[in-house]
């Protein structure tokens, strides 16, 4: 019996041992291929409400997309780089070539953001942002 609890007390402290946090620190966290793990995402100035407001106030709808009532989402993927400039834009799904093109002209035009981290400091990162057009109601009818 005392066999047993002297097994059961070591194998214990070995185990609450075996759980403490490395002692050194690590500035960037590596995923498989040496991609980097965001631990921040990058973030639009003023927030995903801003981005919103943003779209809405520069998009325009092309007007033969609007006369042939064509809409759809067009997702446009992007890299926000350390600095939080956007770069490598590139229509992910198409909808219609009007479209795709006001959505990466749109895109192309935003304020830097605020960039995504790992580890404390700035890092590159992928973002795809679905852009929505609906055909207004004064035209559905």
């Amino acid at each position: 019996m005392k066999n047993i609890f002297l097994l059961i007390l070591l194998s214990t402290s070995y185990f609450a041992f075996s759980q403490q946090p490395e002692t050194g620190k690590r500035d960037k966290v590596k995923a498989g291929f040496g991609v980097t793990v965001v631990q921040v995402q990058p973030e639009f100035p003023g927030g995903p409400d801003s981005l919103q407001s943003f779209l809405k106030d520069h998009l325009v709808y092309p007007d033969s997309a609007r006369i042939h009532r064509i809409q759809g989402r067009v997702y446009i993927g992007f890299r926000v780089d350390r600095t939080g400039k956007i770069k490598d834009t590139k229509v992910i799904s198409s909808v219609n070539d009007e479209l795709d093109q006001e959505a990466l002209r749109v895109v192309q035009m935003m304020p830097d953001w605020k960039p995504g981290t790992a580890g404390g400091s700035p890092v590159d990162v992928q973002y795809i942002l679905p852009v929505d057009f609906i055909v207004p109601k004064d035209i559905r009818n």
